[in-house]
């Protein structure tokens, strides 16, 4: 059987080459916290650099929500909508969150090019007389990437 022993130098070469292949292979992605809740849309940034964004989204309203991350060059109030929610099949979607319960955290890491963003929660609720669309009643924010 064969010991590999290396020396204090060489962990440190092999040390650096991870750190290094680490960082060429894209490296630990932003983390953006977004606080979802009726009716807003809080990230705790609202820019980052372009690359890997983990997004964490915490539910601390008392409804389902989702996160929807749409690349556009709208205000975050003008997206197009249809039925009272935004207009999926006419905005550039990015990634999405799928609705969960009060409560709950879910997460997602997105690779995102430069640009401006809206972040919204796009779920409609019909109930005998009343629709709330979540994205009129307010559940949106601006979101930036830079270069």
């Amino acid at each position: 059987m064969r010991s590999w022993h290396f020396g204090r130098r060489s962990g440190l070469a092999v040390a650096s080459i991870l750190t290094l292949f680490v960082f060429a292979c894209g490296g630990e992605a932003q983390e953006v916290t977004v606080s979802l809740k009726e009716w807003s849309v809080s990230p705790a940034r609202a820019e980052v650099k372009a690359g890997k964004v983990r997004f964490v989204a915490v539910n601390d309203g008392t409804e389902p929500h989702e996160l929807v991350i749409v690349r556009t060059d709208l205000p975050i109030e003008s997206l197009p909508v249809v039925d009272e929610k935004v207009d999926e099949d006419k905005v550039d979607i990015v990634a999405e969150i799928e609705p969960f319960a009060a409560g709950g955290r879910e997460s997602k890491t997105v690779d995102l090019k430069p640009g401006r963003y809206a972040l919204i929660c796009n779920i409609v609720e019909r109930m005998p007389g009343m629709t709330h669309g979540h994205y009129l009643l307010g559940m949106r924010a601006g979101f930036t990437v830079r270069p």
